[in-house]
């Protein structure tokens, strides 16, 4: 009766499914060439320690929180291309035949590349540069794109109505300075304009008394 107690026991952890509930950041994994790791709170689990990075191909079941991570941040990352290979062999960083120290690691390393924060944006733009519509080459429909200038001097383009979201207060300023005031009239332009109202053979309308 153990015997298949175990077996059971076994079989209920082989069929264990882990849900993802959330993605909270991302990374570049230099060690797997550059690859964008996610970070995963699994539902159920509450520990930060109970989190994992995974890559897009573990996360095939969780495409709907990944589009929405994507959006939260203004735009899927690109992964890193050309990233270092690791070295077989010896780690002292000293190759075997020779006593001359290979290139320290720390100037290998690259920036990583950077991304708009999650969350609201109002404290990190600093500005809405411009407003222009263009086709999307992807759908051949035409789609109006807000450019931001960031505090960090950074440049980005996205879909306006993400903008909207994102920082609207800023959006406002950007129309508020973009505004035309119209003067009144003067006595020779309402002269004119009634003129034009009141010209010759259209008949007035006359009040009843």
């Amino acid at each position: 009766m153990d015997d298949e107690e175990d077996d059971e026991e076994e079989g209920s952890e082989e069929g264990e499914e882990y849900v993802v509930e959330k993605i909270i950041s991302h990374r570049f994994d230099a060690a797997s060439q550059g690859e964008i790791k996610y970070e995963v709170k699994w539902l159920g689990y509450e520990k930060k320690s109970d989190r994992t990075w995974e890559g897009e191909d573990n996360l095939e079941n969780a495409k709907e929180l990944l589009e929405q991570y994507w959006g939260d941040i203004g735009g899927k990352p690109e992964a890193k291309e050309g990233g270092s290979k690791k070295r077989k062999g010896r780690k002292s960083g000293v190759d075997s035949g020779s006593a001359t120290p290979t290139v320290p690691a720390k100037k290998l390393k690259k920036e990583p590349e950077w991304a708009p924060p999650p969350g609201s944006w109002e404290n990190d733009v600093a500005v809405v540069d411009t407003v222009e519509e263009q086709v999307n080459p992807k759908t051949g429909k035409l789609e109006r794109l807000a450019y931001l200038v960031w505090n960090n001097d950074k440049k980005t383009q996205h879909p306006l109505h993400h903008v909207y979201k994102k920082c609207p207060q800023k959006m406002l300023s950007y129309y508020e300075s973009h505004l035309y005031v119209l003067l009144p009239l003067n006595k020779d332009e309402m002269l004119t304009f009634h003129q034009r109202i009141y010209s010759p053979g259209r008949p007035r309308r006359t009040q009843r008394r």
